[in-house]
């Protein structure tokens, strides 16, 4: 299959390769071998020999070899089984109405999906992650797993497979290296030092100097981790000088404890090292960000570490200078930079602040937690304007760290009121896709078993628990929940909370199909002045266009189509109106006017398709496959039927459709399905399967005819060959070759920043190549 945008592969998120991957060959080839063997294969290994980097790798090579693609699970943050059951449920992108037991959801979503699937850091929750394992396997005999762990996990039919550490050259009998070493590329301990040196601007390593280097790899034992963080010092230091104070530093861990393994003795001292090598304020900076759980922003590292010892306006040049010695790591995604600790420095750095001061790890806890709570306040301050994209695609990045506070609030006595604060917060969060209707009800039923005093959080986290019950076909649990948050607005004396709770009625009578009553509520609800202003207003009017559009009002569903959009228009809000775009589409092919239907669908994608916003995407193409089969193009509304389905399987939507949605596909089906006949109706509806998810949506947009489909697959150890460009692949490789950034690209060829990610990384893939310089220099070859 095709790489799509962002590290998508098999349209879930990876993430960044953490480093550079030196001379692990043979090593990727043993663990393919294992993993065309066993079901299970776990890396196991001290931490900093290269686990993650390693299944990062073999994941890159076999991704084309499972058809519903791969998946990553880093579990650094995970603490019990509902958080590991959250980072799967994310990573999955599993958005179903089900309200059954995560473990379930997640079975079933993987059941006839053939997919590998990364377990990283699984040391954390090992037992945890023994159990969702062994149901997965015993469930989805398609699915391969591929962990790491310090320990084995101890699952049926695993193959654990200990990570060697790098080759470096033997010395002779006396223990001395040749001066006369052939260089590094022969031994990857050697190689790995050496770029990583030149990489910091370090020395460059003369012939003479490769003896010292090989001294020095062996003390650290082939350690990829503490090899890398000994060649950053090469700006200051010799080799020699190097060795020198490396057995200084091992010399006082061996004494003070000399029942760890060497290897793990090894690694503390390159770290300890490397901290003693870093000034106070970076210690302190170091130290403190090991609090994040994955990666964070510039301003989240001033916000939270900054405070005594550290001021603000210097944690600019201390980040930098924490990423000039590979310390910190420096990631990009859609534009936005972040940072990341490796997880074996994020722990040194945890020990280093219990040690410091108990009280301070507490402090320092709180803080972040105040930062991702203000965080969560800001995103819904800014749910109907026009910053609500950048928010959404924020908050999705803040995933780790939102859960992280949110259980800081569970577990701490007396933050039981700031967990309601939260899910008062996240509808938003919820609803657009970025996170998960199963995660949100989790959150919402706790937050509001611990605290039940009457404060408008909990009117908020009431009326949110509610709709997500809706949302899960739970109307009975639903209608009690909006009852008990009606009465407490009243007792709070809240009239627009009351206005927005009518509003919510509304949304619960159209998910359960009472068009009427929907329309109904939501007049009454705009009718009431003080929601007049209110921006909210916006959905109102959106759920007025659906539920007219479907009783076959066609000029109140327009009227009630130009409010939304006059009410988008003067708040910014982008999200709601693609759901508007969804009632107009009834409405106009409930009158026949097809090419409005296909004008108002693809606005739908393409609003929904930036936000993630998975059903608003199902129900678009379901109207754009009738509009077109009642046109009579059967072989294009198969393949849109097709498309359909890759999009709801690759999104992870589970369970079926909202009623009138399963409706209109079921007729559609049924007359494509007579006219084409039932072989050319399934190779067909096969051919619009097989696009990946970004193909999929750009076939419905009209940007490419027929975008080059997913590879066909039979095995894990089968690798689909690499496909010529498109057209479309070949404009977005030249303009790369001008030295174009995804979004001047964008811009000239009038496509989403997301939907050229997706160009590239599928030129990337095709090519065989590793970054932008390689398509530049290919395109030069080809004479371009």
């Amino acid at each position: 299959m095709t790489t799509p945008a962002g590290h998508h592969w098999g349209d879930i998120d990876l993430p960044v390769e953490l480093t550079s991957f030196v001379g692990r060959q043979r090593e990727v080839a043993a663990v393919k071998e294992a993993l065309s063997n066993a079901r299970v294969v776990t890396l196991s290994g001290v931490g900093g020999i290269g686990k993650t980097r390693l299944a990062l790798k073999v994941a890159t090579d076999l991704r084309r070899a499972f058809t519903d693609g791969v998946a990553f699970f880093g579990l650094s943050a995970a603490m019990d089984r509902p958080t590991l059951d959250s980072v799967v449920l994310g990573a999955l992108r599993i958005r179903g109405e089900s309200d059954h037991e995560a473990a379930e959801i997640i079975t079933d979503f993987l059941s006839e999906r053939q997919m590998l699937l990364v377990f990283d850091n699984c040391e954390h929750v090992v037992a945890e992650s023994a159990a969702l394992i062994s149901n997965v396997i015993r469930r989805a005999p398609q699915v391969r797993v591929l962990a790491t762990s310090r320990e084995r996990l101890w699952v049926t039919g695993e193959y654990v497979w200990r990570v060697p550490p790098l080759s470096v050259p033997d010395p002779d009998s006396e223990g001395e290296f040749p001066q006369g070493l052939p260089g590094p590329s022969e031994y990857p301990a050697l190689a790995l030092f050496a770029e990583r040196a030149a990489a910091a601007g370090g020395s460059n390593m003369a012939g003479g100097d490769w003896a010292e280097v090989a001294r020095l790899c062996r003390r650290l034992d082939g350690l990829p981790l503490a090899i890398e963080l000994a060649a950053v010092q090469t700006r200051m230091l010799s080799p020699s000088q190097l060795i020198r104070r490396f057995d200084e530093r091992l010399g006082s861990l061996a004494t003070r404890d000399r029942s760890v393994p060497d290897r793990h003795r090894s690694l503390e001292a390159a770290i300890e090292w490397s901290y003693e090598l870093c000034s106070p304020e970076e210690r302190l900076l170091w130290v403190r960000a090991s609090v994040f759980a994955g990666p964070f922003s510039l301003e989240s590292a001033a916000s939270v570490c900054s405070g005594e010892g550290l001021p603000p306006e210097k944690v600019t040049d201390l980040v930098t200078g924490l990423i000039d010695k590979s310390l910190l790591v420096h990631e990009e995604h859609l534009g936005e930079v972040q940072f990341r600790q490796l997880e074996t420095l994020a722990q040194y750095g945890r020990t280093r602040l219990r040690e410091a001061d108990a009280d301070a790890e507490g402090e320092l806890a709180r803080r972040h937690r105040d930062w991702y709570l203000q965080l969560a306040e800001q995103s819904f301050a800014h749910s109907y304007s026009s910053d609500q994209l950048t928010w959404s695609r924020r908050l999705r990045r803040e995933r780790a760290n939102l859960n992280v506070a949110f259980e800081y609030c569970l577990s701490t006595p007396g933050e039981e009121q700031v967990a309601l604060r939260f899910t008062a917060a996240l509808l938003q969060y919820w609803y657009e896709g970025g996170g998960q209707l199963a995660e949100g009800r989790r959150w919402l039923e706790a937050a509001l078993a611990v605290d039940a005093e009457p404060t408008w959080a909990r009117v908020m986290s009431l009326r949110n628990l509610a709709w997500i019950y809706s949302q899960q076909q739970d109307h009975a649990a639903a209608e009690a929940t909006l009852r008990d948050c009606r009465a407490l607005a009243r007792h709070l004396h809240d009239p627009l909370m009351d206005a927005r709770i009518i509003a919510t009625e509304a949304e619960l009578a159209l998910a359960r199909g009472d068009c009427a009553a929907s329309i109904a509520r939501s007049e009454e609800a705009l009718a009431r002045p003080e929601y007049a202003a209110d921006p909210a207003r916006v959905t109102s009017f959106t759920i007025l266009t659906v539920g007219h559009a479907l009783l076959g009002n066609y000029e109140e569903a327009v009227r009630a189509h130009t409010e939304a959009q006059r009410c988008s228009a003067e708040s910014g809000d982008s999200f709601r109106v693609s759901w508007a775009q969804v009632g107009r589409a009834v409405a106009e092919l409930r009158v026949g006017a097809h090419s409005s239907v296909i004008v108002y669908t693809r606005e739908c994608i393409r609003l929904a398709r930036e936000f993630d916003s998975v059903f608003a995407l199902s129900a678009a193409f379901a109207l754009m496959l009738s509009s077109t089969a009642a046109e009579g193009d059967f072989v294009r509304a198969a393949v849109l039927l097709g498309a359909r389905q890759r999009v709801r399987h690759a999104l992870g939507i589970t369970g079926v459709a909202a009623p009138a949605e399963s409706g209109m596909i079921d007729a559609a089906t049924a007359r494509i399905r007579a006219e084409l006949g039932e072989a050319l109706f399934e190779a067909t509806v096969a051919r619009g399967f097989a696009h990946d998810l970004n193909g999929a949506l750009d076939y419905a947009l009209g940007i490419e005819d027929e975008p080059a489909p997913a590879a066909e697959t039979g095995s894990a150890q089968v690798q689909a060959p690499a496909g010529a460009l498109t057209p479309r692949e070949e404009q977005v490789a030249a303009l790369v070759a001008q030295g174009m950034s995804n979004k001047q690209i964008a811009a000239q060829l009038v496509l989403s920043p997301r939907t050229v990610e997706g160009h590239v990384e599928h030129i990337l893939t095709k090519l065989g190549f590793t970054s932008r310089a390689h398509i530049a220099a290919w395109n030069v070859r080809q004479g371009r």
